[in-house]
């Protein structure tokens, strides 16, 4: 019973630990046929924007973080040159691009596909190939 409780009181100090708060930065997610932009301003007015074309992307894998009380669904999107983006459900922009990604990355699950994989059961990890350029 204590080594339970231990455990408890373990997970729910990684969950508060994890949480960052309310947002310092607005997020924007701008997306076509041909390229993803992430573009961002700080509350300080630091801006800056990350972009690739979609013919970059290698592979593209949904999971969940645990964020304390709530869990976030995020995208990280592999590139031919190693670098990664991460993108999340709270970016303006996120419904539109899981709608589109089927068209853009031809073989990428659907988000009907996914969603449930990935949100259930909460506060896991539950990590999720969605997308794997072949070649």
């Amino acid at each position: 019973m204590l080594d339970g409780f231990k455990q408890f009181i373990q997970r729910v100090q990684q969950r508060y630990n994890s949480h960052p708060g309310p947002r310092q930065t607005a997020y924007e997610i701008l997306h076509d046929a041909d390229h993803l932009i992430v573009s961002w301003i700080s509350a300080q007015n630091d801006s800056g924007s990350k972009s690739f074309q979609w013919d970059d992307a290698i592979l593209v894998t949904a999971f969940k973080r645990d964020l304390y009380a709530v869990d976030l669904i995020c995208l990280v999107i592999e590139l031919k040159d190693g670098e990664t983006i991460e993108v999340d459900e709270e970016m303006n922009g996120w419904d539109s691009l899981v709608q589109k990604l089927p068209e853009y990355l031809p073989g990428c699950k659907s988000f009907g596909e996914w969603f449930e994989v990935v949100a259930f059961p909460a506060f896991e990890l539950n990590a999720t190939r969605i997308f794997e350029r072949v070649g």
